[in-house]
């Protein structure tokens, strides 16, 4: 633990800000963060909450990747929605990776809504922005 800093606020909550890498300001909740320098990675653990500006996501742990710019998420399951009035959409999955483009990939037992579709998948692409989706 020589290189590990643990941060625990209890009921209280953390709030970080990663605006480097990403197109827009994410704001990143949890109970306990964890910064690990060897590995240039923040952990999030306990009641993780994501908001950006086009998507809201509720997991129970996450992992940022500072190299490869990502936001691993994991939950039973972690749930994504729309911060935006005109591009409703939800969905979950048991992994949600969250780009620095804000591009979405759910996997495991992925399911979402958007629009008038719901689609169902072992992995789901979906892009906030723009609305394209996919799958394999």
């Amino acid at each position: 633990m020589k290189n590990k800093f643990l941060v625990t606020f209890g009921i209280l909550f953390f709030s970080i800000t990663l605006v480097s890498e990403y197109n827009n300001d994410i704001k990143i909740k949890s109970g306990t963060i964890e910064f690990i320098k060897e590995s240039n990675k923040i952990n999030f653990l306990n009641d993780v909450v994501i908001d950006s500006e086009f998507v809201k996501i509720v997991a129970e742990s996450a992992i940022y990747d500072n190299i490869n710019s990502v936001i691993s998420l994991l939950g039973s399951p972690s749930l994504i929605s729309s911060n935006k009035q005109d591009n409703i959409f939800d969905g979950k999955a048991e992994k949600i990776l969250f780009f620095n483009d804000e591009k979405v990939h759910l996997i495991g037992n992925a399911s979402m809504k958007y629009e008038n579709i719901s689609i169902s998948s072992n992995i789901i692409i979906f892009n906030p922005q723009t609305g394209n989706i996919s799958s394999d």
